[in-house]
C-alpha cells in the first residue's frame, strides 16, 4: 500500500511539475499561438477630420481633445505604431515589429491631420499613415483656401508631411471619393467587363502614382479604398501600378505574418467616431 501511494505520489509531482514550467514559459512568451507562428495581432484606427467644436463632432469628425485622450490611453498601455513601410518590411521577412502594435490612419486628407494632429502624434511620440485623395489635393492647392471646419490638405502640406517622420502619405485615390449610383469608390460596376474595369482603376492608379511622384517624388505602395469599396478584381489591377497594400473599412484586428504579403491586401479598421471614451472604443479591438 505504501508503494502504491509513493508511486502516485511521485506522479502527481511530475505531472504538476510539467504544467508549472508549462505555465511559466508561456506566461513569458505570450501565448501558445505566438510561440508556434510568426504572427502578430494588428489592429488599425481610421480616423478622419478632427474639430476643436464639440458641435461639428459625429461620426467621422473627431474633437480634438478626444483625439489626445486617445493617444494618452495607448501611451499608458504601452502601444507603439507602425507605418506602412515598416508593416511592408515585415510582411517581407525584414525587421521587426513591437509587441504591442497599432496603426494610426487618416482617410480623406483632412488639412486637421496637418494642423492638429501632426503636432499631437509628434508630441505623444506616434506616428500615423495620411491617405489622401488627389483630385481634392490638387483643388486646394488652387483654391488656397485653410478653413479648418472642410478644407483638404494642399500639395505642398502633403509634400511637407511626406517628407518627415511622423506621417506616411499614401493614396486614396485620385478621384474615386465618389458614391453614386453610377459606381461606389473603386467598386466594378454591374455589367462591367473585366476589361472596361482594369482601363479604369488603372487609370486612375496611374494618375495618382505620377502626382504624388511630381509633389512628393514618392511613388504610393498602399490605398485605402475609398467607403470601403473594392471588387475581388482589385488587387491584381492595382498591383501593376506598385501598389502592395489596400486597407478596407471591415472592423476586425488583422492576423500579419512575417513573409506573407499577400496578407496586407484588404487590411480591416475600425471607424473612430465621437461619443465614446478611448476606454470603450480601443476596447472592442482587445485593448484594455
Amino acid at each position: 500500500m505504501v508503494f502504491k501511494i509513493k508511486k502516485y505520489y511521485y506522479y502527481v509531482v511530475a505531472v504538476l511539475a510539467i504544467f508549472i514550467v508549462s505555465f511559466s514559459f508561456f506566461a513569458m512568451n505570450g501565448s501558445i499561438y505566438s510561440m508556434q507562428s510568426d504572427e502578430i495581432a494588428l489592429p488599425i484606427v481610421m480616423y478622419h477630420q478632427l474639430t476643436k467644436s464639440e458641435s461639428r463632432a459625429g461620426r467621422y469628425v473627431l474633437t480634438l481633445e478626444q483625439f489626445e485622450k486617445d493617444l494618452v490611453f495607448l501611451k499608458e498601455k504601452g502601444y507603439k505604431t507602425v507605418t506602412v513601410s515598416q508593416l511592408l518590411d515585415y510582411s517581407q521577412g525584414k525587421g521587426k515589429l513591437p509587441e504591442k502594435a497599432i496603426m494610426i490612419t487618416f482617410d480623406d486628407g483632412c488639412e486637421t491631420l496637418y494642423a492638429y494632429a501632426k503636432p499631437l502624434l509628434e508630441q505623444y511620440g506616434f506616428t500615423a499613415v495620411g491617405f489622401v485623395v488627389g483630385s481634392l489635393a490638387d483643388y486646394y492647392t488652387e483654391l488656397d483656401d485653410h478653413n479648418l471646419n472642410y478644407s483638404n490638405l494642399n500639395w505642398a502640406e502633403i509634400k511637407e508631411l511626406s517628407m518627415g517622420n511622423t506621417v506616411e502619405i499614401q493614396s486614396h485615390s485620385y478621384d474615386l471619393h465618389k458614391n453614386t449610383g453610377y459606381r461606389s469608390g473603386a467598386k466594378k460596376k454591374k455589367g462591367e467587363t473585366f476589361e472596361q474595369y482594369a482601363e479604369f482603376l488603372g487609370a486612375d492608379a496611374s494618375k495618382m502614382k505620377t502626382e504624388m511622384l511630381k509633389h512628393t517624388g514618392k511613388a504610393p505602395v498602399a490605398i485605402a479604398y475609398p467607403f470601403g469599396s473594392f471588387s475581388s478584381e482589385s488587387k491584381e489591377i492595382l498591383k501593376k501600378y506598385g501598389i502592395k497594400m489596400a486597407f478596407t473599412c471591415e472592423e476586425r484586428v488583422n492576423i500579419v505574418k512575417k513573409a506573407e504579403p499577400e496578407r496586407l491586401f484588404g487590411l480591416g479598421r475600425y471607424n473612430r467616431p465621437s461619443g465614446i471614451s478611448s476606454e470603450s472604443f480601443f476596447e472592442k479591438m482587445g485593448i484594455n
